[in-house]
């Protein structure tokens, strides 16, 4: 692993991807742990504080849309976020100290699965300095058939669009063309199981349906650095410290000139899915 090259990658363009980053055995480990965590939805249909599911089929079966803050579902995935090798790449970009912000794993069922619209991260969850990374570890393979990320190389630069609709709401996504960016400019971030991409929060990004029937599923780790300090909700100070993955934390924290829009007003709580089923922007639900 060249640390050196994986970050001038990300710096220039907003995300970089690093295949077989991970052990194999973490990745047999991390597939074993995520099926034995999805077997535990057996028979449910309703959103409960771990799972959100996909719309039910005609049998009334519903495939798990999404496994809600994971680190603390299993302890594995807490381990996760320790691991040696995720934490060199974050440690080289946002700094020694890192905190853990938000963790999820979002599924898309063989022959289904939601889209997710284009958005960049900064409009869900501003921080008082950029000093934030999402690492998005692939439990299956990612391909063009099951859904894989893309993004928008260099968008990183900015600027923030606009994530709210006409009546001011906040819709969480934003129409490309209409800001005159070319979708068919970006790059899918494919690989292997074990592969980890690692993207700015100002880097565009959405995905498609999974078209293909295998799986594709992600462990999202979204992380800070400690001196970044969340703008979006209040804070627990006991919780909040017991996130800190790397280093150590402090009270201090920096503040930068960055453009900040707050994700409020929300018809739809927190959940991404539930806040683009109001938007207008359909590139990826209109092209299925």
């Amino acid at each position: 692993m060249n640390l050196d090259s994986i970050t001038a990658h990300y710096r220039e363009h907003g995300y970089v991807v690093v295949p077989d980053l991970l052990p194999a055995e973490i990745v047999t480990r991390l597939r074993d742990v995520t099926d034995e965590v999805a077997a535990s939805a057996e028979g449910l249909t309703e959103e409960t504080p771990v799972f959100d599911f996909d719309e039910p089929d005609a049998h009334g079966r519903a495939a798990i849309q999404r496994i809600k803050k994971p680190h603390r579902a299993h302890p594995f995935y807490a381990q996760m976020s320790r691991q040696p090798e995720i934490l060199a790449v974050m440690r080289a970009i946002v700094g020694e100290n890192i905190r853990l912000s938000h963790s999820k794993i979002n599924m898309k069922a063989a022959h289904g699965g939601a889209a997710l619209e284009w958005h960049q991260d900064w409009a869900f969850a501003p921080h008082t300095t950029m000093d934030t990374i999402v690492a998005s570890i692939m439990i299956d393979g990612a391909s063009a058939a099951n859904g894989a990320m893309q993004v928008i190389p260099g968008s990183n630069k900015g600027p923030l669009y606009d994530h709210h609709g006409e009546d001011g709401f906040f819709e969480g996504a934003f129409d490309l063309p209409a800001n005159g960016i070319d979708p068919a400019s970006a790059a899918l971030l494919e690989g292997p199981a074990g592969t980890v991409a690692f993207h700015h929060p100002l880097t565009i990004h959405g995905s498609g349906v999974n078209r293909s029937g295998d799986p594709r599923r992600i462990l999202f780790l979204e992380c800070a650095a400690a001196h970044a300090y969340p703008l979006f909700y209040p804070v627990d100070w006991t919780e909040y410290e017991s996130r800190m993955i790397c280093g150590v934390s402090t009270p201090d924290i920096r503040v930068e000139h960055n453009i900040v829009r707050l994700p409020f007003p929300s018809r739809a709580g927190s959940s991404i899915y539930k806040i683009q089923a109001g938007a207008k922007a359909r590139y990826f639900a209109g092209a299925a």
